[in-house]
């Protein structure tokens, strides 16, 4: 470890284990490094849940406009432009259908949020972005063997689960867009109904293309579905690969005294 960056961590060790005295020195090389890890890990994970925080207020907004085209898209009723009261309580019996299928497909989208925001956490609550390694999924699966066993399925089950609601979303709002756009045609207001309901599409067809991308990856492929670029979560954070050092350090230990009394 470089002497800057000795005392960059000696002051925080200071601040965390609470020594106001310059006199109190501490000269453990373990504990350093046990705190920069702590450290590093801590800004990486409070950024990673920061950018994940502001971008799901963006996605709850695009989500309800582009869900509801009904609703939210101008439509002509008789010599005036339907209010929302009047898109709600139209009678005809297919508008009926189209408009209780925008919900649903809203519904879906919110229990698809719901997965994707716990998938998200357990992410970057046991992987880390690490631009120094590779991100070949073969290296990538090695590393998450140093995981726990529960920790490990935990990963892979929602991995799983992310994948095939993932395809469920994306063929209901295609069908969404069919039934919105029969109804849209028939109440539209020239041309500006079309064009608003061609922006909403657009609009979520981004959120939907990366949604394909992110599902439809190789095994032990981790992209992050908030994170700026797509990252790709590649390694196990540093805590469980410490503990994994420390249980294999220990079973050692105890395998050499055990080896050592049987000697006797």
């Amino acid at each position: 470890m470089e002497p800057i960056e000795i005392n960059i961590i000696k002051n925080n060790a200071k601040q965390i284990l609470k020594i106001t005295h310059d006199s109190e020195e501490i000269n453990n090389q373990d504990i350093y490094q046990k705190i920069n890890v702590f450290i590093t890990i801590k800004n990486q994970n409070l950024y990673q849940k920061v950018v994940v925080s502001i971008n799901i207020l963006f996605e709850f907004f695009r989500v309800i406009t582009c869900s509801l085209l009904i609703v939210f898209i101008p439509q002509k009723c008789g010599d005036h432009v339907c209010s929302i009261n009047e898109k709600l309580y139209l009678r005809p019996s297919f508008y009926c259908a189209s408009l209780i299928f925008n919900f649903i497909t809203l519904f879906t989208f919110f229990c698809f949020y719901f997965l994707e925001i716990r998938r998200e956490n357990i992410l970057i609550q046991y992987l880390e972005v690490n631009p120094s390694i590779s991100y070949n999924k073969f290296d990538v699966e090695k590393l998450i063997e140093l995981l726990p066993l529960n920790k490990k399925k935990k990963i892979l089950q929602v991995q799983k689960y992310y994948q095939k609601f993932a395809n469920i979303m994306i063929y209901t709002y295609i069908i969404n867009i069919i039934l919105s756009g029969i109804v849209i045609n028939k109440y539209s207001i020239t041309n500006q109904s079309i064009s608003t309901f061609i922006t909403y599409i657009l609009f979520i067809i981004i959120k939907l293309n990366n949604v394909y991308s992110i599902a439809n990856t190789e095994d032990f492929t981790f992209y992050s579905a908030y994170l700026m670029t797509n990252m790709q979560f590649n390694d196990v954070d540093k805590r469980f690969k410490q503990k994994q050092s420390y249980d294999i350090q220990t079973h050692e230990n105890s395998q050499v005294m055990y080896n050592m009394r049987s000697m006797l």
